[in-house]
């Protein structure tokens, strides 16, 4: 899981969002558990955006403790977001801070009604500050990166079985749901899938599997019995997993 680039990457969009920065979304400790080990980021894989459906995921990270100076490694005070272009149209973002210390976990709320299919590479820039003795930290100069966080949006029509070679994951419709709400996923191969439910302490809510042949197919969580407020979601298949957010209205 460890990609500190990336994770520098995620913590800058924020920042190029006209959203206000603020707590609103909590950081997915039930799924990412490894939460004391710096420079994560979970999960490594986010659902494909769709044209013209509202998306809403959480992407929960542990800044580096280090950064690299031509080899040498040097103290991470904090890190300042600065700045991201090239974002999907109609796609926001929202950190739960404004300055990510190492060792803490934060989130990042992606959300929005995205209005162009395509690949998005971003170009990223943050900046982080060190500590090089002095006691005062100091600017380690922006950081730019325009190759490690690519967001993919598809068309409206769902999957192109014929494009895509890899499990993707769709985000759930309608979300925030009242009882039911449906998740997508396509697979190229035979395999068993598993939805995994939490509740915002990490208890587990709910477990389904099922076996699916190549193709798309659907989980239909009924959520009806559940407590309005945020939920977790993780779809495992036999090489990876995407984690999401249910919100479950009144």
């Amino acid at each position: 899981m460890k990609n500190v680039t990336r994770l520098l990457a995620i913590l800058s969009m924020a920042a190029f969002s006209t959203v206000s920065v603020a707590a609103q979304c909590i950081p997915d400790t039930a799924n990412c558990k490894d939460t004391g080990d710096p420079g994560q980021i979970c999960p490594e894989n986010l659902p494909d955006v769709v044209v013209n459906v509202p998306y809403d995921t959480t992407i929960t990270v542990i800044p580096p403790d280090t950064f690299d100076n031509n080899g040498i490694l040097i103290p991470i005070s904090y890190i300042i977001l600065d700045t991201v272009l090239n974002l999907p149209p109609g796609i926001n973002y929202q950190a739960n801070a404004e300055i990510f210390y190492p060792d803490s976990a934060y989130c990042v709320q992606i959300f929005g009604t995205p209005t162009e299919a395509g690949d998005f590479p971003l170009a990223i820039y943050v900046t982080p500050f060190v500590d090089i003795g002095t006691g005062t930290p100091i600017s380690a100069g922006q950081v730019i990166d325009s190759t490690s966080v690519i967001m993919t949006v598809i068309g409206p029509s769902g999957f192109d079985p014929f494009q895509i070679q890899k499990f993707k994951v769709l985000p759930n419709v309608p979300n925030p749901f009242t009882e039911i709400t449906r998740l997508g996923f396509y697979t190229p191969f035979d395999d068993r899938v598993e939805l995994k439910v939490y509740n915002i302490l990490g208890e587990l809510m709910h477990d389904e599997k099922q076996g699916a042949p190549p193709g798309e197919h659907y989980f239909q969580f009924d959520g009806s019995a559940l407590i309005p407020g945020t939920y977790f979601y993780k779809v495992t298949n036999s090489n990876t997993f995407f984690t999401g957010k249910f919100i479950k209205s009144k």
